[in-house]
């Protein structure tokens, strides 16, 4: 694991998740004009990306997001807490005519599933997730620069990070060992 900082995650084995239960997860990171996604069948990351949409046109995004929706049919929308309103009620709406349940994610719960000695940045949590999943790793930003905006593919990690604390609380949870 790279420099080992940040290995709490891969540590714990967090998604040993069985062959035989099919489990398929679509985890967003919601912005106002834009969206990370990644999508998860059990421990394995199917596919991962970007979505953009022009100031005030929420239906090029629910379009956008219905497309992902229909081609990997999830059992689960997973989607970090912070959301903004328009666009997680857009996904709530979008969510119901699919009949997948929304599940929220809190920012602390994907912190403390990559936390080691000392709390992780985002680009720490994105390099944990290219060092587990290395195809993601010709996506991966520099760290920001004071002053600098922060990369927009740093979504799509934020996404990841999500789906990857989700499926460790599941298998935490079928372990018995958190409730």
């Amino acid at each position: 694991m790279g420099n080992g900082t940040y290995s709490s995650f891969v540590d714990s084995n967090p998604m040993k998740h069985s062959s035989s239960t099919l489990d398929r997860i679509l985890a967003l990171d919601l912005h106002p004009r834009s969206f990370g996604y990644a999508v998860f069948e059990n421990a394995d990351l199917l596919d991962w990306g970007l979505r953009k949409w022009p100031p005030r046109q929420l239906n090029t995004a629910c379009s956008k997001l219905s497309r992902l929706v229909e081609l990997w049919q999830p059992m689960r929308l997973v989607i970090r807490e912070g959301a903004p309103r328009r666009e997680y009620a857009m996904i709530e709406a979008l969510a119901r005519d699919a009949k997948v349940p929304v599940l929220d994610v809190a920012r602390g719960i994907v912190q403390d599933a990559f936390r080691s000695s000392k709390r992780a940045s985002r680009f720490d949590v994105a390099r944990v997730v290219a060092e587990h999943y290395p195809k993601l790793g010709l996506r991966l930003p520099a760290a920001r620069k004071l002053g600098h905006a922060e990369p927009f593919q740093l979504r799509m990690f934020n996404a990841a990070a999500t789906g990857m604390a989700f499926l460790r609380i599941l298998d935490l949870t079928a372990d018995g060992r958190e409730k």
